[in-house]
């Protein structure tokens, strides 16, 4: 007998991904930061985390991440909509990074330029992810809030 997948299974997902884009953010970070491995590696890991970044959004999409919290607070449709929108952007801006790491330029420049690109992203996706769960610690808090 074959059950549906609970809400629970589909938060231990997200929270399995996050921790494995964290483990990837970090990884590009220090070989980034301390310029270990080569260029080559380097291109590699950013090419892994578009990959692992658009896997992850599409789970956040398709799983119902929102949805449930969305049932609960539907004031907050328009919040995780314009969240939701991000995705798109966020995943071209990761593969850019992979495209704009072009090892033929002078490797000081290179590192350099990677390294401040990545941490722009890396910014920029922490505030898109922190709201996210915002969002959805909102809708569960006002759902407990008002069975008070």
């Amino acid at each position: 007998m074959t059950s549906e997948p609970s809400e629970f299974d589909g938060f231990q997902k997200i929270r399995e991904e996050h921790r494995q884009l964290r483990g990837l953010l970090e990884q590009i970070e220090t070989a980034l930061t301390e310029r270990s491995g080569s260029i080559d590696a380097v291109v590699d890991l950013i090419g892994q985390l578009g990959h692992q970044l658009t896997k992850h959004f599409q789970t956040e999409e398709a799983g119902g991440y929102f949805a449930d919290a969305l049932y609960e607070a539907p004031q907050l449709v328009n919040r995780a909509n314009d969240l939701m929108l991000q995705h798109p952007k966020m995943t071209k801006s990761a593969r850019n990074l992979a495209d704009a790491a072009d090892p033929n330029t002078d490797p000081e420049r290179w590192w350099q330029q990677t390294t401040e690109r990545f941490e722009a992203f890396r910014a920029e996706l922490g505030k898109h992810e922190r709201e996210e769960d915002q969002l959805i610690q909102e809708a569960y808090i006002r759902d407990i809030g008002s069975n008070d």
